[in-house]
């Protein structure tokens, strides 16, 4: 079945979002200049505000990939309660099929053939070998051909 890994980013600590928190924690104390001191005592430092970005990231990150992959275990699910021939054809189209290899366009996929709006013998699209992006593969170049 066609599928397409969820890329991981690790927080990265720049300059530029140092230079950002500098700027924002200014901002608040100009907004009430009289208290700009204790406001300034009250604001956490850039090691310590980075520090729990990345901690933030990191967890953030995590749910995401819970929830993708409770996304493709429904959809698999979902797949499975059809019957052997109709999980055939689906998964066949499904790998041929215009769409990102995301749970999101499976689920919306066998939505689709559960109302009726597909049918096994009329897919709304040409069934080609598709990548996970939902790119058209090219076809093996025959020797002595020109390249197009």
């Amino acid at each position: 079945m066609r599928f397409k890994r969820w890329a991981r980013h690790p927080f990265t600590d720049t300059p530029r979002k140092r230079s950002a928190l500098r700027r924002k924690q200014q901002r608040e104390r100009d907004a009430l200049t009289l208290f700009a001191a204790e406001i300034a005592e009250a604001q956490p430092g850039e090691d310590a505000v980075m520090e729990a970005r990345a901690v933030a990231w990191a967890k953030q990150e995590a749910r995401d990939r819970d929830r993708r992959a409770q996304n493709w275990r429904s959809a698999r699910r979902r797949l499975a309660a059809l019957s052997h021939n109709e999980q055939a054809v689906l998964r066949q189209a499904w790998n041929r099929a215009p769409y990102p290899a995301d749970p999101v366009y499976l689920h919306d996929f066998l939505h689709a053939y559960a109302v009726g709006r597909i049918t096994l013998a009329a897919l709304p699209f040409a069934p080609v070998p598709r990548d996970p992006i939902g790119r058209r593969l090219s076809e093996p170049e025959k020797q002595g051909e020109p390249h197009a």
